[in-house]
């Protein structure tokens, strides 16, 4: 590198040819410059911050130990990156007596010294539900059916819904799960026949629509939705029993190897909800993926048979299960685990979703709310051992959801539409 600082003598005698004043006329009104001030005066403090207009840059320029000394003539400009200024990996640009950092993702600061914080990645950045990230700033908001809190990190229900906790808080780990008491899986849908037989599962998004299974749309014309349920022999006057008015099931479905396994099932008339029966959270795509599905266990519930070859249960169950590894799902079947799908469950405890359950909710828990994660979707057996369940994953999904539900809604809440009384229309969107 050159130097830009010499000795007082030194500079001296180079100096020593030059005539001219230290100021000449009108100096002190021109923009400070490099050359012009080291071939003229004397580097102090009050030149070279008249060069640089920015007291940081002045400091970092001079040093406070070489205030005082004599530039040299010429002025020839080094290679300000040459001693690797820029730190934390950023990248240095040389410039006309300065230099520009150009800093990684994560930190910032004039040699990218600074380091930003994780933000959102770290704890979900203090939100109850939902974390973004504006102009380097955390910014919370919440679910459908709630509003952000006076702290601008709660969630509070608007009164239409809450967030629900079940009242025990042991659950047990719907092969060998334990009866899910009545209000504790309020989310929870039952889909009968004409005959009153129930044949697959669902989740309550909101007052019209609820999630299941594409694969559970070709059992019947006649589809009714049982909500509030807890035991099929015993009415105890929790339950509600809906016609459905349409059937929306996503255009790429694919039945012989259950890729994209999902539909909406919008109701002729709008759930009351009640302590018994409420809906899950619909999460965003992020929240989901980088916060849900990165906790240690989701909770599946339904009707489904108790076993392999055994009866269907007339006990609403539930189970906890554990998320699965992507590789080692991939790696215990012989089938298609497409990245729309995902695995929960053991692979040598008995424990798992089977027949019946299909179409019903995966949901997981984040501080005090619930939110649809999966629905049931496959698997090789039910607890088969070395095997695990498959579920649709609905992260993947949320726009088509949320774009469906708002195709086939009225376009005036004033808009009454008499009841379909007749089978379901089917569409695919």
């Amino acid at each position: 590198g050159v130097r830009v600082f010499v000795d007082e003598q030194e500079a001296s005698q180079l100096l020593l040819h030059r005539r001219r004043r230290a100021n000449s006329f009108l100096e002190e009104v021109k923009q400070g410059n490099m050359e012009r001030e080291c071939r003229e005066e004397q580097c102090d403090w009050e030149e070279a911050r008249e060069i640089f207009e920015n007291e940081e840059k002045t400091c970092r320029w001079v040093g406070l130990k070489d205030v005082g000394v004599v530039c040299g003539c010429g002025f020839p400009d080094g290679d300000a990156c040459e001693s690797t200024p820029c730190v934390n990996g950023g990248s240095c640009k040389d410039g006309i007596g300065s230099y520009n950092c150009y800093c990684r993702s994560g930190y910032k600061g004039f040699n990218c010294e600074i380091e930003i914080p994780l933000l959102c990645e770290h704890n979900n950045g203090g939100c109850k539900h939902f974390c973004n990230v504006v102009e380097d700033e955390v910014m919370c908001s919440c679910a459908d059916g709630y509003f952000l809190a006076s702290d601008d990190k709660s969630c509070e229900s608007n009164g239409e819904r809450r967030g629900v906790v079940p009242q025990r808080a042991g659950m047990t780990r719907i092969v060998n799960g334990e009866d899910c008491p009545p209000g504790e899986c309020p989310w929870q849908a039952l889909l009968v026949n004409e005959d009153d037989i129930g044949f697959c599962g669902g989740t309550i998004l909101n007052r019209f629509f609820i999630l299941t299974a594409a694969h559970c749309m070709n059992q019947s014309r006649h589809i009714h939705v049982i909500v509030g349920e807890f035991d099929r022999l015993v009415n105890h006057g929790n339950e509600a029993v809906h016609n459905v008015e349409a059937v929306l099931i996503h255009h790429q479905y694919q039945s012989n190897t259950y890729h994209n396994d999902i539909a909406l099932m919008k109701l002729a008339t709008p759930i009351r909800f009640s302590r018994y029966i409420l809906p899950a959270c619909l999460p965003t795509h992020n929240f989901a993926e980088k916060v849900l599905m990165k906790q240690d266990v989701g909770m599946v519930s339904g009707f489904g048979r108790l076993g392999e070859k055994r009866q269907t249960s007339q006990i609403l169950q539930r189970l906890t299960l554990p998320y699965v590894d992507r590789a080692a799902c991939r790696e215990s079947t012989k089938f298609t685990v497409s990245s729309r799908m995902f695995c929960a469950g053991y692979d040598t405890i008995e424990k798992d979703a089977c027949q019946g359950d299909s179409g019903g909710p995966h949901v997981t828990r984040y501080h005090d709310t619930y939110f649809v994660t999966g629905i049931v979707s496959w698997g090789e057996g039910c607890a088969a051992k070395g095997k695990y369940g498959v579920y649709t994953q609905v992260s993947k999904y949320i726009r088509w959801i949320r774009d469906s539900m708002k195709e086939v809604m009225p376009k005036s809440r004033n808009r009454r539409q008499a009841p379909n009384q007749g089978p379901f229309k089917t569409r695919y969107l």
